[in-house]
């Protein structure tokens, strides 16, 4: 008998020699090496709390043999011991309580947080993430030896993995239940602390504006329609002041393929003298629509958080006949088809002040074809991602429609008659062309609902 106590003592004693070092901080720990045969659990506990250097109570529940050979951090060798033997290994503050699952149950109680400004759904999703992923386990528990108690650290674990649904979602309240422990309370805060933050607003001026072709050609632009996009070209001029003279050096670069923008869009920077090249092409659109060349056709303003689609829509819905034949039985039903203009953009502010905008257009036109009786749909899109200045303008153009139209002309009676009839009709086919363009500016808004500030 004493031969066999012997023989545990020189166990434990080894074991404590294994497990013999110790951190100051237990979250900055240094991973340990576990190895024991039918060892008390209460030693084997107090030894890696020793190693971790946290603060640990042992229930009056906590007993049994353990035998196990582990590495890793102890804090997750903790808990991966307790579940072993059917135990729980709670976290409160700077202790851990290791205890029976019943009274683990006990140590927990519902708390609350108030959403401030994000989706209380999102952040449920992300602090559902965050716990589950504390509660995750590892290849380290493969090394328990016990069948029996392998199949009580499942369990365990299924129970832990249901952290994932702690956090609840009350929509009359726009709060957040959560249920758990006063350090996983606190954990939970500081990801929402994080996350529940007001997103930034954006402000989109859109202006919508159609001319004719011939029109179009006066504004001196091009649109490049290929598959390797060909960028305007930006040119920047660096002034470089001396005693006696000032030198002046050019830079001219393109965009390519991989860059923010695409073909058949434009971003306007500044003049020499500070104008925005905007002003310089807005002036000689307000020339064209002064002369009747080009209208205004919407001009919205819309204000969006960050994230989120802003659309505007301006047209209205199109009735379109459809036939259906069954069992020799033709049907026409009447569906709706939208016409207009439609404009999608969902912004993005980057860290720098600068807006990231994914943008669609799309601008449709009905016409209605006699000899079918029923609507053509002319359809002009583009899609686009672009960078801009806060305050910057982007213009899409290139969105060109032809339209082709007969105007018969005839002397009343004279003009029906064969063969002479054709002295005394005539017939004039016009073929016009019409472009769209949309001038799109993006404003990021302060907190107090104004335009921010972003000058040096």
């Amino acid at each position: 008998m004493r031969w066999i106590r012997g023989v545990q003592a020189v166990r434990l004693a080894g074991f404590a020699v294994l497990c013999l070092f110790a951190a100051t901080d237990f979250s900055m720990a240094s991973p340990m090496q576990l190895k024991t045969v039918e060892a008390d659990v209460r030693p084997v506990f107090l030894s890696v709390a020793k190693a971790g250097g946290f603060n640990l109570i042992l229930d009056d529940g906590v007993t049994g043999r353990v035998t196990l050979n582990l590495s890793g951090e102890p804090e997750r060798l903790l808990e991966l011991i307790a579940a072993s033997q059917g135990l729980c290994a709670v976290r409160d503050g700077d202790v851990y309580v290791v205890t029976t699952a019943k009274k683990a149950a006990a140590m927990r109680r519902v708390h609350t947080y108030t959403v401030r400004y994000a989706d209380p759904h999102e952040l449920a999703s992300a602090v559902n993430m965050s716990l589950q992923s504390e509660g995750k386990s590892d290849s380290a528990a493969n090394n328990i030896i016990s069948d029996k108690k392998k199949s009580k650290m499942k369990e365990w674990n299924d129970r832990e993995e249901n952290r994932a649904g702690r956090v609840l979602v009350d929509e009359s309240a726009g709060a957040l239940l959560f249920y758990g422990t006063e350090s996983e309370a606190q954990s939970a805060e500081a990801v929402l602390r994080k996350l529940d933050i007001p997103a930034p607003q954006v402000s989109l001026e859109a202006r919508v504006i159609a001319l004719s072709r011939e029109a179009s050609k006066h504004l001196g632009i091009e649109w490049q329609w290929s598959e390797l996009p060909q960028y305007p070209e930006h040119r920047r001029t660096y002034r470089h002041e001396g005693k006696s003279n000032e030198r002046r050096e050019d830079e001219v670069y393109r965009r390519w393929n991989g860059g923010d923008q695409v073909p058949g869009v434009i971003q306007f920077g500044h003049g020499p003298d500070g104008v925005p090249f905007e002003a310089y092409f807005s002036a000689r659109i307000n020339a064209l629509i002064s002369q009747g060349k080009a209208r205004v056709l919407a001009r919205p303003n819309i204000t969006t958080v960050q994230g989120h689609e802003a659309v505007i829509n301006i047209g209205g819905d199109i009735p379109v006949p459809v036939q259906s034949v069954t069992n020799a039985t033709t049907t026409t039903s009447i569906t709706y088809r939208q016409a207009g203009i439609i404009l999608r953009c969902l912004p993005r502010v980057n860290a720098d002040g600068q807006i990231t905008a994914a943008v669609h257009t799309e601008v449709s036109s009905p016409l209605y074809v006699n000899d079918i009786k029923a609507y053509r749909f002319q359809k002009r899109s583009a899609d686009t991602t672009v960078r801009l200045c806060d305050g910057g303008t982007m213009v899409i153009g290139g969105l060109i429609g032809s339209e082709e139209s007969r105007n018969l002309s005839k002397v009343p009676f004279l003009g029906d008659l064969p063969v002479l009839g054709g002295f005394f009709r005539s017939l004039k086919r016009t073929h016009t062309e019409s472009e769209v363009m949309i001038f799109l500016t993006a404003h990021q808004l302060s907190d107090s609902g104004g335009t921010k500030d972003t000058s040096p």
